[in-house]
């Protein structure tokens, strides 16, 4: 009998925040049973990469893995978006300490990866770090939030989380240095049942001249490479090569090279927050892959 596996796509994508979001496919790959197992396929010994984090705040997620493969999240099947990256749209919020099981599916065989699990982590922070006397405070939580600002435990104001999340609270008091701050975020549209919190930050004195960590590298960059992938803060922008690219909701910035670069090249991201702030800007160099 002729093995043959058939995998039914819901669609091309859609566009947000820069990036290509793949839809699901259908709710049940359609892959022949008798074709599952046969033979050995090297995407046994590959399983789901995940680019920064999943966070409770975040509708979207990015893996990286084959171009042959079927990425499984959760039980839902997504294509990839290009060259080994697969842009994931979460069905719905998930919440901290939540399992997100992953694996890959051969589009040629038929084989399995074994399973990577990743655990939710909380999306709801101040960004950036607090200092002595702010007048200002940001972060990014969940939107259509009530989000109140607490200093060493008691609120200090309030404000709702807009657009895709964000907030800025102008605190009734003055912070003083070493305080401890956080976040409380509850729901005005009842979205979710529970309350939400931040870490706890420390207010500390910056450094004179020091600017906020800025994007960080997924991966190394190579001369082969056709894709650079960043973390940074949901919704920042990141321009490299003169060309702006913006953050996905979990932080994820996506550059698709039109030419692959020459090694020993050196590159330099700069980044500006969904806020407005300057980040620390990110210098790398292109690298052999030979």
């Amino acid at each position: 009998m002729k093995k043959r596996i058939l995998i039914v796509a819901a669609g091309l994508g859609i566009t947000l925040g820069g990036i290509t979001v793949g839809n699901p496919i259908t709710s049940q790959a359609a892959i022949d049973a008798d074709i599952v197992g046969v033979g050995h396929d090297p995407i046994q010994n590959i399983v789901p990469f995940l680019a920064g984090n999943i966070l409770d705040s975040s509708k979207d997620a990015t893996f990286i893995g084959p171009s042959n493969a079927i990425l499984v999240v959760n039980g839902q099947y997504y294509r990839e978006n290009t060259n080994g990256v697969f842009h994931v749209r979460l069905p719905n919020y998930l919440d901290v300490g939540d399992s997100v099981v992953t694996k890959f599916i051969s589009t040629s065989s038929g084989v399995s990866s074994a399973t990577r699990v990743y655990t939710t982590i909380s999306g709801t922070t101040i960004e950036p770090k607090v200092s002595p006397g702010a007048t200002r405070v940001f972060g990014s939580t969940r939107p259509n939030s009530q989000v109140t600002l607490l200093v060493n435990g008691e609120p200090a104001g309030s404000a709702l989380s807009f657009g895709y999340g964000q907030w800025n609270i102008a605190p009734r008091i003055h912070i003083p240095l070493g305080s401890n701050v956080s976040v409380r975020v509850t729901s005005i549209n009842n979205s979710y049942t529970h309350t939400l919190s931040s870490p706890v930050y420390k207010v500390t004195t910056p450094t004179p001249g020091s600017l906020p960590k800025g994007p960080q590298l997924v991966q190394t960059v190579t001369d082969q490479s056709k894709d650079i992938l960043f973390t940074a803060t949901p919704y920042a922008r990141v321009t490299l090569l003169g060309t702006e690219h913006w953050a996905d909701s979990a932080g994820i910035v996506h550059v698709k090279l039109g030419t692959t670069l020459k090694a020993g090249t050196t590159l330099t991201a700069t980044m500006v927050d969904d806020f407005s702030h300057t980040r620390e800007p990110l210098t790398f160099t292109v690298i052999s892959s030979r």
